[in-house]
């Protein structure tokens, strides 16, 4: 048995997983107010309440931002108000258990990849389109490592689709994720009509037959399918899993993606690349996280 700790902007989720199975599960609501303190103090009660007397080795941490594998730290996120807090170290105080940590994305993606829609692939990348795009690569298990923290590379939803585009929240412009993301759904629709409509109702109203929200997924269409050539040119994985908020409205827009990403990449027509949607939902961070190797 072991822990998984998955920590967002609004909430934390901790749960205690038997292999791929959460066996129980709590939630701990944050917010951006709370302080790094305030969250241990949580974690302390919530913890013991999930173990419920259960016998765990090892407690796994998913959470946004930059993470300090090696050194077991959240170095920043722009949804948490906290720097350089050593959130592995308080953890282990409070279990005396070995702790791992990574970057939920990250974190989802291994466990996609090791009991979910990558199961039985060596190589695997994971695409998560919500507010942002996220994103891993996981290659026989283990997930790829960056320089000097360990979990800062694969930042996919940065890299440039449209020289002089759209303000990214990174603060750079034409990044992928102002223009495939969840909220870049929203502003292509709101551009297109001048009517504000959630990415849900969006998709939804493609699957209908509208005009301008098929117009909204057109442009996901073509700047999603240039990011993922680029992300397959780079790292040539046998499986492309699209998760996140949009996974749901992946009837719509992933059999296109497909035939154009195979279109656009080197030698798709000798050796393409497959396409899914993530299987694991809410619990992918806690389980992945669970996964994950000690600091």
């Amino acid at each position: 048995m072991k822990i998984g700790i998955d920590l967002g902007g609004m909430s934390a989720k901790v749960g205690i997983c038997d292999g791929s199975e959460v066996v129980r599960s709590a939630k701990i609501e944050t917010g951006r107010d709370i302080t790094f303190e305030e969250l241990i103090d949580a974690l302390k009660v919530t913890l013991e309440s999930v173990a419920a007397g259960e016998d765990y080795d090892f407690v796994g941490i998913s959470s946004c931002g930059f993470i300090d594998r090696k050194g077991g730290a959240i170095v920043y996120s722009n949804n948490i108000p906290w720097k350089n807090k050593p959130f592995a170290s308080e953890v282990n105080k409070i279990t005396g258990k070995p702790v791992g940590i990574a970057n939920d994305a990250k974190c989802a993606a291994l466990a996609e990849a090791v009991f979910g829609a990558g199961k039985g692939y060596e190589s695997v990348c994971m695409l998560t389109l919500g507010t942002g795009v996220g994103g891993a690569f996981v290659y026989e298990g283990k997930l790829t490592e960056g320089s000097v923290y360990r979990d800062v590379d694969c930042h996919f939803g940065h890299m440039t689709v449209e020289h002089e585009g759209r303000l990214c929240t990174c603060g750079r412009r034409g990044c992928l994720e102002a223009y495939a993301s969840a909220t870049a759904v929203m502003n292509t629709y709101r551009e297109i009509t001048g009517k504000s409509l959630t990415a849900k109702e969006i998709i939804d109203g493609a699957r209908l037959g509208g005009k301008a929200e098929n117009k909204a997924v057109d442009s996901l269409v073509e700047y999603l399918s240039d990011g993922v050539a680029n992300i397959v040119n780079a790292f040539r994985p046998e499986l492309v899993i699209i998760g996140g908020g949009l996974a749901g409205g992946a009837d719509v827009f992933l059999d296109r993606i497909s035939v154009t990403v195979n279109e656009r990449i080197f030698g798709g027509s000798f050796l393409p690349v497959k396409f899914a949607t993530a299987k694991l939902g809410n619990d992918a961070g806690i389980i992945g996280a669970t996964l994950l190797e000690s600091v």
